[in-house]
């Protein structure tokens, strides 16, 4: 089953480690496809002028056609690079779309409009100062973008391993799926299912029916009822998706009074490129999860997140 994963391109360093990224996980994967895209805007280069200017090559020009000849040629350079990490051209798109100043409102549009499967995009700090420099295009699909996974690389990332939080709740279960749908049938990577008891946090009990209008209410009953649902409904997820059980593994539970710590301490621990959360929206109650995931974000580096609303 096709694939599409939608990049953002900008000749900065950071997307040039998105590529990286994608080819480690992805370049014996025949079915996953990639749509590189970059905004040609109104303002004085392709991307926003509050791009950190350290990490972008592109010149500071004014003129559209001149900036489309950037854009095409930053493209184009991302393309290569793909066929170099052995990506076969003809799993290879690319778009350059005209942009106003709001980037990430662009990026949304064209992935609602191709139907990809994910958004990645590079991001160099989180913090106040970085998100100042950047213009924060990861910051603002962070908030604007729910109903397509969003995938957030910070830094370099070397392993394949995953890393998932899981607590029994729906957002977390809806992670569990994305992951199972990209991943299916792979036997080559580990994934590793991590549940932190955090201190004064609200404990999640089995609540199957919550569950009926996604999955047959059967499977609901058997695998997300009994004491174990934490672990049991994810694992099983991940089996039916043909990832093989020696492959998927129960980390030991932890208690922290952060859990945002533990999991970054996890993912060091076991050698974990990419953590997956499930995310609530901006109107509901955080929970456990939620602003967990937001923290991690901002302590976490050298890492890619999966965020799946």
């Amino acid at each position: 089953m096709k694939k599409l994963i939608l990049l953002a391109v900008d000749g900065s360093i950071s997307s040039s480690q998105s590529l990286e990224y994608v080819a480690l996980l992805f370049a014996e994967q025949p079915e996953i496809h990639f749509h590189l895209m970059t905004c040609v805007s109104g303002g004085d280069s392709v991307v926003p002028a509050a791009v950190d200017s350290r990490n972008s090559l592109l010149p500071d020009t004014p003129g559209i056609g001149r900036k489309r000849q950037i854009a095409k040629r930053y493209l184009q350079q991302a393309i290569d690079k793909l066929i170099r990490l052995r990506i076969a051209p003809e799993r290879i798109h690319d778009s350059i779309e005209a942009s106003g100043q709001d980037i990430a409102v662009t990026i949304q549009r064209q992935s609602e409009r191709l139907q990809v499967d994910s958004i990645l995009v590079g991001r160099r700090g989180m913090g106040a100062l970085s998100e100042m420099l950047l213009g924060s295009v990861s910051a603002a699909l962070l908030k604007k973008c729910h109903e397509i996974p969003l995938w957030i690389l910070d830094g370099e990332v070397q392993n394949q391993n995953f890393l998932v939080p899981v607590d029994g709740s729906l957002p977390s279960l809806l992670a569990i799926d994305h992951l199972a749908h990209i991943m299916e049938g792979r036997g080559d990577i580990q994934l590793h299912l991590f549940h932190c008891h955090q201190l004064l946090g609200k404990k999640i009990g089995p609540v199957p029916s919550s569950f009926y209008h996604l999955w047959e209410k059967d499977w609901c009953d058997r695998y997300l009822s009994n004491d174990d649902h934490i672990f049991h409904g994810p694992t099983q997820l991940l089996l039916e998706a043909g990832i093989p059980s020696s492959n998927i593994i129960p980390l030991p539970e932890t208690t922290d009074i952060e859990a945002a710590h533990s999991i970054i301490r996890q993912a060091h621990l076991y050698q974990c490129g990419t953590i997956v959360f499930g995310r609530r929206g901006d109107g509901t109650a955080k929970g456990l999860l939620g602003g967990v995931s937001d923290r991690t974000l901002k302590h976490a580096e050298n890492i890619a997140f999966w965020l799946i609303g």
